[in-house]
C-alpha cells in the first residue's frame, strides 16, 4: 500500500528570516511586503503581527497604523526556493521520493520580478513518498502503523527542533495527506490509516481538495462546505457545471486515480543507512561508517546481479545540514575494498560540521553484472585492462582529474595527421586486434610528439619547390642538415565543410607535402607545406624521435 506524508511549513518565510535576524523576527510584530495592486502589501506575517491583527494581503499602510513599529523587509521568493530546496535535500534522510509541492505559495513564483503573480501568505510544502519506510522507525519487531507514526513524529520533532513551524500528514494518497497538513483540526487526524482517507477527508473543508478559487466560492454559495458533501452528488451534473478539477481532485484524494510523485533527484536503485546514538566526526569514524556500508550495499549487488557505476554517500548534519560526494567506476564494481579506495579521496573533502548523526549511502547507477567472468580468456580479450589493474589505476585518476579527462585513444581510418586517431571513455572497448598496426602500415613515419595545432614557421629554400634549408620557429632559427621527403597527403573530399557543403569532385583537393628534417643542434622536426608553390605555407605540426 502506498504511504505518502505531506509537509506543510505555514510560515516559511517568516521562518526563514527569523533565523537570520533573530532578535528583530523572533520578539517583534515582522512581516514581508510586496507591491501589489498600486501599493505595497503584507506577503506574510509572524505570529507576533498576526496576534495584533495583520493579515496578508493588508495595504502597508493600514498596517503601520495598527503597529507603528512593524518590521518589514521585501519578499524574497528565490530565497524561500533555496530553502525548501534545501529542506527537501534534508527530507531524503527518511525516503529518496521527495517532491516540492507546486501548490506552496512561498515557491510558486520562480520570476525575480516581486510583482509577479503568485500567492500570498509565505507558506511552502513537500511531498514524501515513504512507502515500506516506516520500519526504520519501528520498535523491535513492529514495523506496521507504529512504524509510520514513529516516522511522522521523529520528522516534526526534528524540524521543530531547528525553528520551523510545520505540520506532518500521512495518507495514502498525496491529496489526502495535503488536506489533512493543512486543514485537520486534532493533532491525532494528521495520521491517517491505511485505506482510511475517505473517513479521513469528509469532515474537512472543500478547501482542501486544492480546487480553483472561482469552483471554491460556488461551493460555499451552494452550501457544499465539507468535502463529504460531494460524495452523494450525481457526477454527471457536476461535471457539467465546473468541469473536470473537482471529480479529478476527489478522485486522486481517494486513491481511485493515481497521482504520481515526481522526486527532484531521480531515486537510487539501491541505497542503505546508519544512524547514530551520539554524533561522529573524526575522520576514521567517517570512513569506517563507509566501509561498514559499503559491505551491507555490496551484499544487495550480489543479490540483484548488478554492479556499481556511481555511488554516493551523504553526511546528515547535527545542524540540519546535508554534506554529499560521489565516486564512479569504469565498468561495474561490487568489490568494497576496492570502492573503499576510491571513497578515500574523496571523504576528505566532506565536512562533518558539528558531528554527523545520519549517513547515507546510495547507488544512483548500476549496470548489470558482468565482472564474474574476468579470468576467462574470452574476457580479458574482450577488455584486456582488467587483469592488469588499469581499470583501477584509471578510476582513481578519475576522482581527482574529472571522469571526462581520463579516456583511451582509439584508431581512426583517415590519412589526415590530426583524424588519425579519436578519444573514447576508458570504459569503452579497446580497439580490435591489429587496427593499431594496420592503421600504420597504411601510412609514413609519423613523429613521436604531435602538436594540438600546426604552428607557423618561416622557411629559406632554393626554390619554391625545394625543401627548406633554414627554417625559423618562436624567433629561433634552426638550420636544417637533413631532410627525408615530401610525403604528400591530400584532404578528404568527401567529408562536409565548416559549412556543412563537400568539396565537388571536378576540384582538386588541397595537399599538403611533409617532410622529416633535422637541425643543427640533433633536434627533428615535421614540418608541411600547404597551399599552392606561388603561396604556399609552412608549418610545424610535430618532433620526431
Amino acid at each position: 500500500m502506498k504511504r505518502v506524508v505531506s509537509l506543510w511549513f505555514p510560515k516559511l518565510s517568516t521562518d526563514r528570516l527569523a533565523r537570520l535576524n533573530a532578535k528583530d523576527w523572533s520578539a517583534r510584530a515582522a512581516a514581508t511586503v510586496v507591491w501589489r495592486d498600486s501599493c505595497p502589501r503584507l506577503a506574510a506575517v509572524n505570529p507576533h503581527a498576526r496576534a495584533a491583527g495583520l493579515r496578508p494581503y493588508m495595504r502597508l499602510a493600514d498596517s503601520r497604523a495598527l503597529l507603528p513599529d512593524l518590521v518589514t523587509a521585501p519578499v524574497d521568493p528565490q530565497a524561500d526556493r533555496r530553502l525548501i530546496e534545501i529542506l527537501a535535500s534534508w527530507c531524503d534522510r527518511y525516503t529518496p521520493w521527495v517532491a516540492i509541492d507546486p501548490l506552496g505559495d512561498a515557491v510558486a513564483v520562480e520570476d525575480t520580478d516581486p510583482c509577479s503573480a503568485g500567492g500570498f501568505g509565505g507558506d511552502a510544502g513537500l511531498l514524501l513518498d515513504v512507502t515500506g519506510c516506516g520500519h526504520l522507525f519501528g520498535q523491535g519487531s513492529d514495523k506496521g502503523e507504529a512504524g509510520e507514526r514513529a516516522l511522522l513524529a521523529d520528522l516534526t520533532e526534528r524540524l521543530s527542533r531547528h525553528d520551523f513551524a510545520c505540520r506532518a500528514a500521512m495518507a495514502d494518497t498525496a491529496g489526502a495527506a495535503w488536506a489533512l497538513a493543512r486543514f485537520a483540526e486534532k493533532q491525532a487526524d494528521l495520521f491517517c490509516p491505511a485505506k482510511g482517507q475517505r473517513d479521513a477527508l469528509a469532515v474537512l473543508p472543500v478547501d482542501g481538495l486544492r480546487l480553483d478559487k472561482p469552483i471554491l466560492e460556488t461551493f460555499l454559495k451552494l452550501g457544499l462546505r465539507r468535502i463529504g458533501d460531494l460524495y452523494s452528488l450525481p457526477r454527471a451534473p457536476l461535471a457539467r457545471r465546473f468541469g473536470d478539477q473537482p471529480l479529478t481532485r476527489l478522485d486522486q484524494a481517494l486513491g481511485r486515480i493515481d497521482e504520481p510523485i515526481e522526486p527532484r533527484r531521480p531515486p537510487p536503485a539501491f541505497r542503505t543507512r546508519l544512524a547514530f546514538a551520539e554524533p561522529i566526526g573524526r575522520p576514521e569514524d567517517i570512513a569506517a561508517a563507509t566501509s561498514r556500508l559499503l559491505a551491507a550495499l555490496c551484499r544487495q549487488f550480489e543479490q540483484a546481479s548488478v554492479g556499481a557505476r556511481q555511488l554516493e554517500i551523504a553526511l546528515y548534519r547535527v545542524d540540519g545540514s546535508v554534506d554529499r560526494t560521489a565516486i564512479g567506476t569504469s565498468r561495474p564494481n561490487r568489490d568494497a575494498p576496492k570502492l573503499m579506495n576510491l571513497f578515500e579521496e574523496k571523504l576528505g573533502e566532506l565536512d562533518p560540521g558539528f558531528g554527523v548523526e545520519l549517513v547515507i549511502l546510495s547507488a544512483p547507477e548500476v549496470e548489470e553484472w558482468t565482472g564474474s567472468q574476468d579470468a576467462l580468456p574470452e574476457a580479458a580479450m574482450r577488455n584486456p585492462l582488467a587483469e592488469d589493474g588499469t581499470i583501477d589505476l584509471a578510476d582513481r585518476l578519475a576522482i581527482r582529474l574529472g571522469k571526462d579527462n581520463v579516456v583511451r585513444l582509439l584508431p581512426r581510418d583517415s590519412h589526415i595527421p590530426e583524424r588519425v586517431q579519436t578519444t573514447a571513455p576508458i570504459s569503452d572497448p579497446p580497439a580490435p586486434e591489429g587496427a593499431w598496426a594496420r592503421l600504420a602500415s597504411m601510412k609514413g613515419p609519423r613523429p613521436t610528439r604531435l602538436l594540438q595545432r600546426p604552428e607557423l614557421v618561416e622557411i629559406m629554400a632554393a626554390m619554391p619547390d625545394d625543401p627548406p634549408r633554414q627554417f625559423v620557429w618562436l624567433r629561433h632559427a634552426h638550420k636544417v642538415v637533413k631532410v627525408e621527403g615530401p610525403e604528400r597527403i591530400a584532404d578528404e573530399w568527401w567529408r562536409p565543410r565548416p559549412g556543412g557543403k563537400v568539396m565537388p569532385a571536378n576540384i582538386v583537393p588541397p595537399v599538403r607535402d611533409y617532410y622529416r628534417v633535422e637541425d643543427d643542434d640533433g633536434g627533428r622536426f615535421w614540418l608541411f607545406r600547404d597551399g599552392p608553390m606561388n603561396a604556399a605555407k609552412w608549418f610545424l605540426h610535430g618532433f620526431c624521435a
